[in-house]
């Protein structure tokens, strides 16, 4: 009787995977279990460690070291040359013999089986949930999870080496760096390369990069996750990542910028964004932006706490109010400074410290500017500005400024 019953379940299991075979062909839906030598050339390794032996969930064991191909996802059998084995073990359940651990690999959440796939699919066709098994863990950057099939896992390589370049598992494990076109991962390394020049330039010593990777998470990224989240552009565009969004939007802003420093047309940052990334949902994303004002307020407030952090001009002079209206202006006053330090150098015939050059030019430039402008009354030709808006006007206009001081004094004496 036990032979017919054990007999019997694996006809049963058999049928089962046949129908769920063909229900996937139809559909289009991955049924295959996940190929372990493939899912390790695919994703980088990292080690591995001895767990010993454990209880682990059955459904949760979603691939084969060898025999990946004589089941299916839900490990019913999808041959019958091995269908003795099959019913010799579930004879052995149905006597209640112990039967020995499986050998099973871990990645992530999931199980590979390197040993005891008959036992398993027994098991799941007895409703079992749980399993003995010798576990070895397999170490790599990202995680794994049962509703993920072989495809999914091959989207995720490139992912897995960026993670694994960057160290980003071991110093910040909770960032969500994924990218839904892994070609883009070249350009986040870039972008973290960029901010480690930047911070090696500022503090004088190559910064190392673990910690170059940090300071741009945690300084540079997360501010502008939050504003796109703030914004709510990950749920109006539910088919790219935060990631995604962060990329676009930074290197827009960035394009904008280089295009108000030169005074030019913003739209041309809009072309060159598009030469880029050439895809439909930017366009979405570039023409939703665009009917909102916050990427200018961003780049402007960026560029003021820039200005403020290099300058430390409200250590120098706290009583200073330097506030610009415009993005790309800030830059310019940047530029004044250096200038101003170039020339006190030369006078001196002496490198002249940044912060005196800083001191020095809002005393004996800025400031007398300023002054100027409010005795002229030249503020009231420019509304919607500010002092500092018409004191970069002033240096890149100096004919027109001259000009409109001769216009005001013609009509005061008249």
């Amino acid at each position: 009787m036990i032979d017919k019953f054990a007999h019997d379940d694996f006809q049963r299991a058999y049928r089962r995977g046949f129908w769920r075979k063909l229900i996937a062909r139809l559909t289009g839906q991955d049924n295959d279990l996940l190929p372990y030598s493939e899912v390790r050339r695919q994703l980088p390794f990292q080690g591995q460690r001895d767990l010993g032996q454990q209880i682990i969930p059955v459904d949760k064991i979603v691939g084969s070291v060898g025999r990946y191909r004589d089941f299916d996802r839900a490990y019913l059998p999808t041959q019958t040359e091995t269908a003795q084995r099959w019913i010799g073990i579930s004879k052995a359940r149905y006597k209640d013999i112990p039967l020995p651990p499986i050998e099973a690999y871990k990645i992530g959440e999931v199980y590979f089986v390197k040993d005891g796939n008959h036992r398993v699919s027994v098991a799941r066709e007895r409703q079992q949930h749980f399993i003995d098994a010798f576990v070895t863990e397999i170490d790599i950057p990202i995680t794994l999870t049962a509703d993920m099939g072989l495809s999914d896992v091959l989207e995720l390589k490139d992912y897995a080496h960026f993670l694994q370049q960057t160290g980003f598992r071991d110093i910040r494990p909770e960032a969500d760096l994924q990218l839904s076109n892994a070609r883009f991962y070249g350009r986040l390394h870039e972008h973290i390369n960029a901010h480690r020049w930047y911070i090696s330039q500022e503090r004088g010593y190559e910064v190392p990069y673990a910690e170059a990777a940090s300071s741009w998470y945690d300084t540079v990224y997360q501010p502008l996750a939050a504003a796109i989240q703030a914004q709510s552009l990950p749920q109006a565009f539910p088919n790219l990542t935060l990631t995604d969004l962060y990329l676009l939007i930074s290197e827009y802003q960035w394009l904008r910028r280089t295009a108000y420093q030169a005074d030019g047309s913003a739209e041309a940052a809009d072309q060159e964004l598009l030469g880029i990334y050439n895809q439909k949902e930017v366009r979405r994303v570039l023409s939703t932006i665009k009917r909102r004002s916050w990427i200018d307020r961003l780049i402007l407030e960026q560029e003021q706490a820039t200005f403020n952090q290099r300058t430390r001009i409200h250590e120098l002079r706290p009583e200073a109010v330097i506030e610009a209206s415009l993005p790309g202006k800030y830059e310019k006053l940047l530029h004044h400074i250096d200038v101003h330090r170039y020339y006190l150098g030369q006078e001196r015939q002496a490198d002249v410290p940044y912060e005196e050059a800083v001191a020095s030019w809002y005393d004996n430039v800025y400031l007398p500017a300023i002054q100027l402008i409010h005795e002229q009354g030249i503020l009231a030709q420019f509304p919607n500005r500010t002092e500092t808006d018409v004191y970069i006007w002033a240096l890149d206009h100096g004919a027109e400024l001259e000009e409109a001081l001769a216009q005001l004094e013609s009509e005061s004496e008249i």
